[in-house]
């Protein structure tokens, strides 16, 4: 049996840690998927507990701590096994998926487990029985001493009858966790989302959205393709507010979310909605590594405020041709003084800067969109198609067709109508 494995699919479903002991309750192995997750010092209680050192072999536990946190201990083969923390989502009187409806209640007066459950994401009892289960089972050949969850559930659980009188203390434990601001169960996954995105991380963000989070999210629409369109735009906007913040420009992000958004509204495919959500996601990422690596170190990250209104300007006024006149005018200088300042600042011309900014739109039109080359040089502002190649082609050393025959998503070259270069 390779335990590792079982160790690290327990956690990485849990999004916890899952530990394997031999009968003298040694650690043997361990694996913890967030190293937020420190409970060495509950663990350590938990094991010298008579709860823990004078249980059944023959019974799966599930258990919780403090009324907070809770965990499962197991016994499979020769090994114990302990599962968790976790803490469980929501509660009704019929799911019984709270740490105070279960019938076994470790209680550490002197133990402060508060900074734990604000990191640690919510599962559902249905989640870490099946977990708890599997682990029971892997180790039983005849099925008929196969344990399922549902039964190990009304094991560990008070019956009916009492939930009614446990109910008061419930509602003020959740209230308090509400007042409290503590994380829904996405919230850990949003904060690396985030983390990633501002700064550029574009592989550190792919493995991440690989990654699968127990639990659930909150339902927004009972209509499941509208449910995963309504997540989407969730994400995409968190994405595009991270990416400005990582430095891309307003507009361009902006412009972004718009052509995502129209595409992901237009999906009747959850697959679909969640791959258009993904690869906004990691292009937002990318759009900041591409700053990132070509800032300049002497640069200094505090910007003139005239080049920034400057470049405000420019991005409100893309589509149409833009003289360096009408920027002066714009934020308020004389016309050689503006152009000196931009490249003492930039260190490159106006002009310069306007195509380079116009180029990574088009390159965001020929990859997230199916707008004909024509139809890209009319709205940014070129005076033709050829013009608008040329620039392209000396700044990106590739031709919009190139471009877009190797960058083009699959969905929309099947309803494109390209036209031919000049």
């Amino acid at each position: 049996m390779n335990h590792s494995f079982v160790l690290y699919r327990v956690a990485t479903h849990l999004f916890s840690s899952a530990r394997m002991y031999d009968h003298d309750h040694t650690l043997l192995d361990m694996c913890r998927r967030d190293d937020d997750i420190d409970d060495n010092h509950i663990v350590s209680a938990l094991i010298e507990h008579d709860f823990i050192r004078k249980s059944d072999d023959q019974k799966p536990l599930i258990f919780s701590v403090n009324d907070q946190l809770v965990y499962s201990w197991v016994y499979s083969g020769e090994n114990y096994f302990l599962l968790g923390p976790t803490r469980f989502e929501a509660v009704s009187k019929d799911s019984a998926e709270s740490s105070i409806l279960l019938k076994h209640n470790l209680s550490f007066p002197d133990m402060d487990v508060s900074g734990l459950i604000e990191v640690i994401p919510a599962c559902t009892l249905q989640i870490l029985s099946e977990d708890t289960t599997i682990i029971y089972n892997m180790e039983r050949n005849n099925k008929h001493d196969f344990l399922d969850a549902q039964s190990l559930i009304k094991e560990m659980c008070l019956p009916p009858d009492e939930i009614e009188d446990t109910l008061e203390t419930l509602y003020q434990t959740m209230f308090d966790q509400v007042e409290n601001s503590f994380a829904h169960n996405p919230y850990n996954h949003e904060k690396l989302e985030v983390s990633y995105i501002k700064n550029g991380d574009v592989e550190s963000l792919r493995r991440l959205l690989q990654e699968r989070f127990p639990g659930r999210y909150g339902r927004l629409s009972d209509d499941p393709i509208k449910q995963e369109i309504y997540l989407a735009i969730v994400a995409v906007t968190l994405a595009i507010r991270a990416a400005i913040d990582g430095g891309v420009h307003p507009e361009t992000a902006f412009y972004l979310s718009d052509v995502s958004i129209h595409k992901i509204g237009t999906c009747r495919d959850a697959n679909e909605i969640i791959r258009l959500t993904v690869e906004t996601e990691l292009q937002c990422a990318a759009m900041v590594r591409e700053i990132k690596d070509s800032m300049d170190e002497d640069i200094t990250p505090e910007e003139n405020p005239h080049i920034s209104r400057c470049k405000d300007y420019i991005f409100a006024h893309m589509h149409g041709k833009i003289t360096v006149k009408e920027l002066a005018n714009a934020v308020g200088l004389e016309t050689n003084y503006l152009s000196t300042l931009f490249k003492r600042c930039e260190k490159k011309t106006l002009k310069q800067y306007i195509t380079e900014e116009k180029v990574k739109l088009i390159k965001n039109l020929l990859t997230y969109s199916s707008y004909s080359y024509i139809e890209i040089a009319t709205y940014l502002g070129f005076s033709s198609q050829s013009h608008m190649g040329m620039e392209f082609k000396r700044i990106t050393g590739m031709t919009p067709g190139e471009y877009r025959a190797k960058f083009i998503r699959e969905d929309f070259m099947n309803d494109s109508m390209f036209v031919n270069e000049e």
